[in-house]
């Protein structure tokens, strides 16, 4: 009767030895893993691109946005209210280039405008944002200051 223990134990496989892992199940895992990160490093490499990209188009809208707020914004000591002359003036300052945190260098720029013919009146104001040395905008906005008189 002794035999047929036995006899279960080898069948079940307990007889033999379980140390553990053997050294191909590890080399095979290894390479399994290896292959895994293979193919997310290209996506993480993307991810790190796509990021700065969104930094530079953000930096590049919230330069847009302060110099717009800027533009209505804009009054003589004297009024309460803006005049053509006035956004003039202001518009025809050159904007200095603002470094982003990635270390892009962006510059505002200004489009050209024109007084209204009668008053009240309105004034289109547009600013773009393009990198240094290119002409592509990366950001740009229009609005409409409303101006009270020419002077």
């Amino acid at each position: 009767m002794k035999a047929f223990p036995r006899f279960l134990d080898r069948a079940r496989g307990l007889g033999r030895s379980q140390s553990g892992f053997g050294m191909i199940e590890i080399v095979v895992s290894l390479f399994l893993l290896a292959i895994l990160t293979l193919a997310y490093i290209p996506l993480l490499i993307n991810s790190q691109k796509i990021a700065g990209t969104n930094t530079t188009i953000a930096t590049a809208t919230q330069i847009v946005n302060q110099q717009l707020e800027g533009a209505r914004a804009v009054r003589s000591s004297s009024s309460t209210s803006p005049s053509c002359l006035d956004v003039t003036k202001y518009l025809q300052v050159t904007l200095a280039p603002v470094v982003d945190p990635r270390g892009v260098t962006l510059q505002p720029l200004w489009s050209p405008t024109t007084c209204p013919s009668a008053y009240p009146g309105v004034v289109r104001v547009a600013v773009s944002v393009s990198r240094s040395g290119n002409s592509t905008p990366i950001a740009s906005a229009v609005t409409f200051v409303f101006v009270a008189s020419a002077t």
